[in-house]
């Protein structure tokens, strides 16, 4: 996957090289702007996913002329404010005008690495929205279109044209890139809280230490660090929708608040004694089987009755042919609004009906976006495509004149997996989760279940 841009405009040479710095090594693509006219000059020639940009410079434009101005130009773009000078006014006045949020000078490294991790959720989640059935407003999350061709999507769309204009929570199921993200914007959109803000979170991305004050935000004085207040994303997105994708990976300590939330509808900061209103509606997803979770104890009863008030399953790929070739069709179709006209060829065609995609509508935009790549005509052929027919692929037959254990061959195929990555690290769990591609709430569990030990300082 490309590097996402960042755009750092800020007057203090220090500040941009840190920035610059820090960003890259998480593996963003950074460019650097000193001052507001730089920076509109390169916003003009290309379009950065995040823009961390100092709210008082003493030349050229300021603040609030140059936040208008690259709202108006790159309106996908996140837009960050920094400011030395920690003002509650200056910062709402930044949100109003479109900024995501704000930090101040002197900040918390883990603080601006979470900002921009979020940023580049919210330009991701926009870049992929198209047309829709519901006019984008101020502060909405765009217009989302839903591609809907087979039988199955057809009944996911009836379900969320249904629920859309209600205040019911919705849990959103089905495999990894079936496209639940997409269901939940369109449900927002099709709400009354369509020009209130979207906010969709990953919750396995969130390490479990920060997921509470990233919810809900954090007083000044909370712990080390917290050197101001910090909204969390209940409070910044007010009355409109907060989506929480991989709801599943929440801790338990986490559940037992969310759970009040639902319940009760009030939160409070990390280390605050004010009680807030949480007026924000919740759309959840997840990959998992939460009722398997709430029999064997890793997810409440309690919240998961709270999120499964209406639940949608979107189904996936291999199971609705029928959404394929238009799905293509609107990935070519964003291509040539930027400039890339290009077809399918028949023999491609047919192969993507056949393939099984076990990576879902998110393994079909990457197909298509790396052949793209490989072509040099108008036509995309075979030899663009990155996947082998599974026809080609050469399998062992695997012997079943008996009966087996499939739960015993699992957990030893499992067992050995994570014996190695365990082995590989030393025991470090954080490290062998990595290695495996899940989170260490996963892997302590898995863990647990297999009576399986990590390092005596990774206790």
């Amino acid at each position: 996957m490309e590097k996402r841009r960042v755009l750092i405009v800020d007057d203090e040479l220090s500040m941009r090289q840190f920035l610059e710095i820090l960003l890259k090594k998480e593996g963003y693509e950074v460019t650097v702007a000193e001052s507001g006219d730089r920076a509109l000059e390169k916003m003009q020639k290309s379009e950065f996913a995040v823009v961390l940009m100092d709210y008082n410079m003493p030349e050229g434009i300021d603040g609030i002329d140059l936040l208008n101005r690259l709202r108006r130009l790159r309106p996908a773009s996140q837009i960050v404010v920094i400011t030395a000078y920690a003002s509650t006014e200056q910062a709402i006045k930044a949100i109003e005008l479109g900024a995501l949020d704000y930090v101040s000078k002197p900040f918390n490294v883990a603080e601006i690495k979470g900002i921009v991790r979020r940023a580049i959720q919210e330009y991701e989640g926009r870049a992929r929205s198209s047309s829709g059935d519901m006019p984008s407003g101020e502060g909405s999350a765009g217009m989302v279109a839903v591609v809907a061709e087979s039988p199955g999507m057809k009944k996911v769309l009836d379900y969320a044209r249904q629920v859309a204009p209600t205040d019911s929570t919705v849990l959103i199921t089905g495999e990894s890139g079936a496209g639940k993200e997409i269901v939940a914007r369109f449900i927002h959109n099709n709400s009354e809280r369509r020009n209130a803000p979207w906010y969709p979170i990953n919750c396995g991305a969130i390490p479990e230490t920060l997921q509470e004050s990233e919810l809900f935000g954090y007083e000044k004085g909370a712990f080390t660090g917290a050197d101001k207040i910090k909204r969390g994303y209940f409070e910044v997105v007010g009355t409109g929708t907060l989506f929480l994708d991989e709801i599943g990976e929440l801790s338990e300590n986490m559940q037992v608040k969310l759970l009040r939330v639902l319940q009760d509808h009030i939160f409070m900061r990390v280390g605050g004694t004010e009680t807030l209103r949480a007026g924000a509606r919740l759309i959840a997803a997840t990959n998992r089987n939460l009722h398997k979770d709430v029999e064997r104890g890793r997810f409440r009863e309690d919240l998961f009755f709270r999120i499964n008030v209406f639940e949608i399953y979107v189904p996936p790929l291999r199971e609705r042919k029928e959404d394929i070739v238009p799905l293509v069709e609107q990935f070519l179709g964003e291509m040539a609004r930027k400039g890339r006209s290009l077809r399918l060829g028949d023999k491609v065609r047919a192969f993507l009906l056949e393939y099984p995609f076990p990576g879902n509508v998110r393994e079909l935009h990457n197909i298509i976006e790396r052949a793209a790549v490989l072509t040099k005509g108008s036509e995309i052929s075979m030899d663009a495509i990155s996947v082998r027919p599974a026809s080609d692929a050469a399998e062992t037959p695997i012997p079943l004149a008996e009966p087996v254990d499939l739960d015993r061959i699992l957990a030893d195929t499992e067992r050995r997996y994570l014996q190695a990555a365990l082995e590989k690290v030393k025991g470090k769990r954080a490290a062998a989760a990595v290695l495996l591609g899940i989170t260490e709430r996963s892997l302590r569990y898995r863990m647990d279940k297999l009576n399986l030990r990590g390092a005596p300082d990774d206790e």
